[in-house]
């Protein structure tokens, strides 16, 4: 199989459309004929199988119209002889011995009848057919005279009609009987008629048969030779009851058997199928062991039924024998259409090869110049096709691939040049970005100082913001401090008003308690938050006061002194008051300044860090950006690699100096054989 697939494989494309060609024609051919030929065998099998019966049936017609005619004469002749016997029947109790057996006494017109042969005999003599009176002794017919003799001449009297006989019960009940008889080895047509006395009683019979033994002997032999095809037959089967059923009465080499039993090739009995159905057809398988067949062969046959005789006329033969004639007739049609197909196929293979084989094997001698790179190639034809058609594709592909060529052609020196000059950038770009890449380190190192400074900052500004929020509050005990001197000071100042006029005693002691209290507003001053002074300038005064208790004159002028100095004080309380409130308001501005320097240096701070950070990934995304600029450096070299590669590449194709496809192939036989493989 593998073998033949391979050849099919290597087989050009003419031979094998053609073979495609034969075999479906050939296919298509075979099985029109074999339908055509199953067809008409089936009408003509159906023809011979309506023939066959209509022949049976002719048989069957002619077997009663001779059957009518022998049993016209036997009648006839039966009349004629009961008319011999006109007179006074009577039948006496008296006997008369034949064959030393008593037989019952029949008179006519008082002469009798047994043993008298002169009438019966005449009978004979005249008409040829045989007659015998029968005398009824109880339920039993004894022959008492008869022309009837056996093969040996004698005479058949003294015998009694056997009571299976079908014209026993017949004739008991007065009605005549018609019928066939085996007498002594001859067929004859016999009719049995009652005889009656003056009451109506039966009592007796008369017989008259007719001799048609050499009539049907024709009849049998004209069904002998008839033939059915080359090797069938007629036959005529036995149908009445009894040991001769199904008995082959006409054949022409088994008759007289049996063949009630006999089985086709599948074990079916047909014959008594046959012997069932009367009338009709039947196929069976049939193996002529006689003739030396092993296999079977289908066998039709037949068959009609004529029941006064109990015949069953059946013609059969082989069906491949009223077929064969159709069968050789089909194969001398196959033979014929064979043999046409062979010289069309032949034809169709040289029309093949002119209009599409050697077109599509000049398209494959461009498309292999194609291949070879050689894009000036171009076919010429006038077709209109598909083969036309593809010839046209095939020019507008080259032509296309011609343009797409010199375009990459054109292009791929600049792509070329072009990844030189990236390849090159990228160089550049790389040192330029790992010297980026390590002022950004450096950038990082200092941000990382200057980060440690802000913070250091940060947390100087939180400890100098504290220091001033303390500052502040001293500045307000002192605001507090020195607005209570200048209330004592009022306080003094009114005091000194009113011991103005007892203050002569003590001037000297005012005197010195001015100083003093101008001491103690200095020493206050400069004491600043301290105003532990006071306490000395009041310990001091009180002194002064005890001394001036005593000495109030000499203190007399000092308190009038001391009174306009006290003012003095107070005045200048008053505006060192004033100096200590803005003192404290600038020490509260002091405060805000500083927590808002400390807050921004949080924020400084803060900002610091993040911009560290953002160094930090900007030297992270510097390092990678190296990295990839490094990649993209070899990519661009691997891209100038390859472009000259495709420079080389594309320097394969040949291109026209104008248009492509200027050198043609053109499309004639000659080239067409040329493109054919060898």
């Amino acid at each position: 199989m593998k073998s033949l697939i391979n050849l099919w494989s290597r087989t050009g494309l003419g031979l094998k459309l053609s073979l495609s060609n034969f075999l479906l024609i050939a296919l298509l051919t075979g099985t029109l004929i074999a339908a055509i030929g199953y067809t008409v065998a089936d009408a003509i099998e159906k023809r011979e199988e309506r023939e066959m019966l209509v022949r049976s049936q002719l048989l069957v017609e002619m077997v009663a119209t001779t059957d009518k005619d022998v049993r016209r004469r036997t009648l006839n002749y039966a009349e004629a002889f009961n008319k011999t016997l006109v007179g006074t029947l009577q039948l006496l109790p008296s006997t008369i011995e034949i064959d030393h057996k008593p037989t019952p006494l029949m008179v006519l017109n008082g002469q009798p009848l047994n043993l008298d042969f002169q009438g019966v005999d005449q009978f004979t003599a005249a008409t040829g057919a045989v007659a015998t009176v029968f005398a009824r002794q109880g339920d039993d017919f004894i022959r008492i005279t008869t022309s009837l003799t056996d093969s040996h001449g004698k005479r058949a009297v003294g015998t009694v009609l056997d009571r299976n006989h079908p014209a026993y019960e017949a004739t008991r009940s007065g009605r005549p009987y018609t019928g066939l008889a085996t007498l002594f080895g001859r067929q004859y047509m016999t009719h049995y008629t009652p005889l009656v006395n003056a009451q109506g009683a039966v009592i007796g019979l008369t017989f008259v048969g007719l001799d048609f033994s050499e009539l049907l002997t024709g009849l049998r032999d004209s069904i002998r030779k008839l033939k059915v095809g080359e090797t069938g037959y007629y036959y005529v089967l036995n149908t009445a009851p009894g040991n001769d059923y199904g008995k082959l009465i006409i054949h022409p080499a088994s008759e007289g058997q049996s063949v009630l039993e006999s089985k086709d090739a599948n074990g079916r009995f047909f014959i008594k199928e046959m012997l069932e159905k009367r009338n009709g057809t039947s196929y069976y398988p049939w193996i002529n062991e006689a003739l030396g067949e092993t296999r079977p062969r289908d066998k039709l046959v037949a068959f009609a039924h004529y029941p006064e005789w109990n015949w069953l006329v059946a013609g059969g033969t082989y069906v491949d024998e009223y077929t064969s004639d159709i069968k050789q007739l089909l194969v001398y049609f196959v033979g014929l259409g064979l043999a046409g197909l062979g010289v069309v196929c032949v034809l169709w293979f040289f029309l093949i090869q002119k209009i599409i084989v050697r077109p599509v094997a000049a398209v494959g001698a461009v498309a292999e110049t194609i291949a070879t790179g050689n894009l000036t190639a171009v076919m010429h034809t006038d077709r209109r096709d598909e083969i036309g058609h593809l010839m046209g594709a095939i020019n507008k592909i080259t032509s296309g691939l011609a343009r797409v060529v010199d375009s990459v052609r054109s292009n791929s020196n600049s792509v070329a040049s072009a990844s030189a000059e990236i390849a090159q950038g990228n160089l550049d770009l790389s040192a330029r970005t790992e010297s980026q890449a390590s002022a950004l380190t450096q950038t990082a190192a200092s941000m990382e100082e200057l980060e440690a400074t802000v913070k250091q900052n940060a947390d100087n500004a939180g400890t100098a913001n504290q220091l001033a929020v303390q500052a502040s509050a001293v500045a307000e005990r002192g605001g507090q401090v020195v607005s209570n001197v200048v209330e004592t000071m009022q306080g003094i100042n009114e005091s000194s008003r009113r011991i103005s006029d007892i203050i002569s005693v003590i001037d000297s002691i005012a005197f010195q308690t001015n100083i003093l209290a101008l001491n103690a507003a200095v020493e206050a001053a400069r004491a600043g938050k301290h105003g532990q002074g006071f306490a000395v300038v009041a310990s001091e005064v009180r002194s002064l006061s005890a001394r001036s208790a005593s000495a109030a004159k000499e203190i007399r002028e000092l308190i009038n002194e001391s009174v306009k100095r006290v003012d003095d004080g107070t005045r200048l309380v008053h505006q060192a008051g004033t100096t200590m409130s803005e003192v404290v308001e600038s020490i509260r501005r002091v405060t805000d300044i500083m927590s808002e320097i400390s807050a921004a240096s949080v924020q400084q701070r803060a900002g610091v860090e993040q911009v560290a950070e953002a160094v930090t990934q900007m030297d992270q995304a510097t390092q990678q950006n190296a990295a990839l600029v490094e990649e993209m450096a070899a990519a661009a070299s691997s891209l100038s690699q390859q472009s000259d590669d495709l420079v080389n590449a594309v320097s394969v194709f040949q291109l026209a100096q104008a248009h492509p496809g200027t050198i043609g192939l053109g499309f004639n036989p000659q080239a067409e054989r040329r493109a054919l493989p060898a």
